[in-house]
Protein backbone atom coordinates (compact mmCIF):
# COMPACT_ATOMS: atom_id res chain seq x y z
CA UNK A 1 0.00 0.00 0.00
CA UNK A 2 0.94 3.53 -0.53
CA UNK A 3 0.37 7.05 1.32
CA UNK A 4 0.24 10.03 -1.12
CA UNK A 5 0.67 13.76 -0.04
CA UNK A 6 -0.64 16.79 -1.98
CA UNK A 7 2.24 19.56 -0.58
CA UNK A 8 1.97 22.96 -0.76
CA UNK A 9 4.78 24.69 -2.72
CA UNK A 10 6.43 28.28 -2.74
CA UNK A 11 9.31 30.07 -2.99
CA UNK A 12 8.65 33.71 -2.78
CA UNK A 13 11.98 34.52 -4.02
CA UNK A 14 11.25 32.82 -7.27
CA UNK A 15 7.24 32.39 -7.43
CA UNK A 16 4.16 34.49 -8.23
CA UNK A 17 1.98 32.04 -6.97
CA UNK A 18 2.01 28.72 -4.63
CA UNK A 19 1.60 25.59 -6.43
CA UNK A 20 1.07 21.92 -5.27
CA UNK A 21 2.96 18.85 -5.85
CA UNK A 22 1.82 15.17 -5.40
CA UNK A 23 4.37 12.52 -3.60
CA UNK A 24 3.24 8.69 -3.63
CA UNK A 25 5.44 7.03 -0.75
CA UNK A 26 4.84 3.50 0.52
CA UNK A 27 3.16 2.70 3.47
CA UNK A 28 4.35 1.51 6.41
CA UNK A 29 2.97 0.91 10.08
CA UNK A 30 3.58 3.46 12.06
CA UNK A 31 4.70 6.34 9.43
CA UNK A 32 3.98 10.12 10.84
CA UNK A 33 3.65 12.56 8.74
CA UNK A 34 7.12 14.08 9.70
CA UNK A 35 8.72 10.80 8.72
CA UNK A 36 6.99 10.81 5.42
CA UNK A 37 7.97 14.33 4.45
CA UNK A 38 11.47 13.94 5.93
CA UNK A 39 11.44 10.77 3.18
CA UNK A 40 10.52 12.59 0.36
CA UNK A 41 13.17 15.25 1.38
CA UNK A 42 15.90 12.96 1.37
CA UNK A 43 14.98 10.30 -1.35
CA UNK A 44 12.65 12.35 -3.73
CA UNK A 45 12.92 16.21 -3.62
CA UNK A 46 15.76 17.63 -1.66
CA UNK A 47 14.44 21.30 -2.48
CA UNK A 48 11.64 20.38 -0.11
CA UNK A 49 11.86 23.37 2.84
CA UNK A 50 10.04 21.99 6.33
CA UNK A 51 11.97 22.60 9.79
CA UNK A 52 13.82 19.61 9.61
CA UNK A 53 13.70 19.47 13.91
CA UNK A 54 11.18 17.73 15.92
CA UNK A 55 11.09 17.27 19.66
CA UNK A 56 8.98 13.91 19.07
CA UNK A 57 6.33 15.06 21.99
CA UNK A 58 4.41 17.39 20.66
CA UNK A 59 5.71 20.37 22.81
CA UNK A 60 7.78 22.25 20.78
CA UNK A 61 5.55 22.81 17.62
CA UNK A 62 7.97 23.04 15.34
CA UNK A 63 6.23 20.67 13.20
CA UNK A 64 3.20 21.74 13.34
CA UNK A 65 1.34 22.30 9.80
CA UNK A 66 -1.67 22.17 8.46
CA UNK A 67 -3.44 18.82 7.41
CA UNK A 68 -6.23 18.75 5.25
CA UNK A 69 -7.28 22.01 6.97
CA UNK A 70 -6.59 21.47 10.48
CA UNK A 71 -3.40 22.66 12.38
CA UNK A 72 -1.81 19.11 13.62
CA UNK A 73 1.78 18.16 14.96
CA UNK A 74 3.22 16.27 12.06
CA UNK A 75 5.36 14.40 14.43
CA UNK A 76 2.36 12.70 15.68
CA UNK A 77 0.10 12.25 13.04
CA UNK A 78 0.06 8.60 11.60
CA UNK A 79 -0.69 8.34 8.12
CA UNK A 80 -3.54 6.03 6.61
CA UNK A 81 -2.50 3.60 3.93
CA UNK A 82 -4.31 4.53 0.81
CA UNK A 83 -5.10 7.89 1.59
CA UNK A 84 -4.05 11.67 0.13
CA UNK A 85 -3.62 14.08 2.84
CA UNK A 86 -3.11 17.92 1.62
CA UNK A 87 -0.45 19.21 3.61
CA UNK A 88 0.00 23.10 3.83
CA UNK A 89 2.43 25.35 6.07
CA UNK A 90 0.51 26.71 8.83
CA UNK A 91 -2.46 29.28 8.61
CA UNK A 92 -1.88 32.63 9.33
CA UNK A 93 1.52 33.31 9.01
CA UNK A 94 3.80 34.41 6.34
CA UNK A 95 5.30 32.19 4.50
CA UNK A 96 9.11 31.90 4.34
CA UNK A 97 9.16 28.76 1.73
CA UNK A 98 7.17 25.41 1.05
CA UNK A 99 6.13 24.49 4.66
CA UNK A 100 8.32 26.68 6.85
CA UNK A 101 6.41 29.71 8.24
CA UNK A 102 7.72 32.79 9.99
CA UNK A 103 6.22 32.49 13.64
CA UNK A 104 7.44 35.94 13.85
CA UNK A 105 5.75 37.50 11.11
CA UNK A 106 2.25 37.84 12.46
Amino acid sequence: MNVSLKVFRFDPDVDTVPRYTNYTLPWTEGLTLFAAIRRIYETVDPGLAFRNYFCGRGLCSSCLMTVDGKTKHACHLLLDSGREYLVEPLKDYPVIRDLVVDWEGV
